[in-house]
């Protein structure tokens, strides 16, 4: 399914329409105890209301990691709610 959407990437948000967007990490333990093993960051979002959402593994939570993946899936004139990560583009 990830490489389907990878390739068919959909547009959420127009105007009116809010999206939140937010970064997680997923890691492991080895045999839940000690130093955390393997972890991978996701990026992804939200439309309220309908409930569609995107999901991508990203190695880097810059700017010029982000602003890209958010203008692939976010429509211009949507309404962004976020936790104002500088990497976002804000202030």
């Amino acid at each position: 399914m990830f490489y389907y959407y990878e390739a068919h990437p959909i547009k959420l948000g127009g105007h009116g329409v809010i999206v939140e967007i937010d970064e997680t990490v997923i890691s492991k333990r080895k045999y839940n105890r000690g130093l955390v093993s393997n972890q991978q960051w996701f990026f992804g979002g939200v439309e309220r209301g309908s409930g569609r959402c995107f999901l991508v593994p990203v190695d880097q939570r810059d700017a010029s990691t982000l602003l890209p993946i958010i203008q692939k899936f976010i429509m211009p004139g949507t309404t962004i709610m976020s936790d104002c990560w500088a990497a976002y583009g804000g202030e």
